[in-house]
């Protein structure tokens, strides 16, 4: 374990705040790299089933996954109230994120 120099108190403090700060950071560079990825992944697939002589086959499988499209509560299907679902849960985490970043800076304050 070494042994913190007094001398360097400054320089302990000013990283360990670096540090916290890099850990509480929302990165918007990493979520745009993941939706991109995504939308790559989806576009491949859409590209493949439309090109493959089994396409029919491939979409017919699928089938299924028709009554997720079908209207229930209010005109919205099952995917629709999914999407919301999942946008409201991400925007929660993210409110709940700031508002812990920020209480910890005015206990470091």
């Amino acid at each position: 374990m070494t042994r913190r120099r007094p001398f360097l108190d400054r320089t302990y403090r000013s990283r360990e705040r670096a540090a916290r700060q890099r850990k509480a950071d929302f990165n918007p560079a990493t979520m745009i790299r993941w939706a991109g990825l995504g939308a790559a992944i989806m576009i491949g697939l859409a590209v493949f089933v439309g090109f493959t002589s089994g396409g029919q086959d491939i979409a017919g499988r699928l089938g299924f996954l028709a009554g997720l499209s079908q209207p229930v509560l209010f005109g919205a299907s099952w995917l629709d109230i999914g999407v919301i679902g999942i946008v409201a849960v991400a925007v929660a985490a993210i409110l709940l994120r700031s508002r812990r970043t920020r209480s910890d800076e005015d206990d470091a304050s």
